[in-house]
């Protein structure tokens, strides 16, 4: 099964990078709130992502097609939140989740659901 491959092996090593290196990639995302364009340019790229998961994936459940659809809604909402605000909000937004504890949570909720996905998706569950 691809797409629960993909998603899990991109949350996996997405996930464990982040728990890693979240200290180099904090300024990172700073830098990024500091630059309109690229905002806008990663919200659209994530609002496509997050559509195309979206309508394969609609549905919400306990199951793994569940997680991708999660995964979806996340990714719509966020590159929305960024377009539809007003760029000062935006840079708030990026500042409030800019944090350590952040990282640490997403981290470890990314690799949990990564190790899921691509445990079922090569056939392991």
């Amino acid at each position: 099964m691809l797409v629960p491959q993909l998603v899990g092996l991109y949350l996996l090593i997405v996930g464990v990078i982040v728990l890693y290196r979240r200290k180099s990639i904090m300024p990172a995302v700073s830098q990024l709130a500091a630059n309109r364009l690229m905002v806008v340019i990663l919200a659209l790229m994530e609002l496509s992502a997050g559509l195309a998961i979206v309508l394969t994936y609609p549905a919400v459940s306990w199951d793994w097609m569940g997680i991708v659809a999660i995964v979806g809604w996340v990714l719509v909402i966020e590159s929305i939140i960024y377009i539809a605000m007003p760029y000062a909000r935006v840079q708030r937004f990026i500042r409030y989740f800019n944090k350590n504890e952040w990282y640490q949570a997403g981290g470890v909720v990314a690799v949990i659901a990564g190790a899921y996905l691509s445990a079922v998706g090569f056939g392991l569950v």
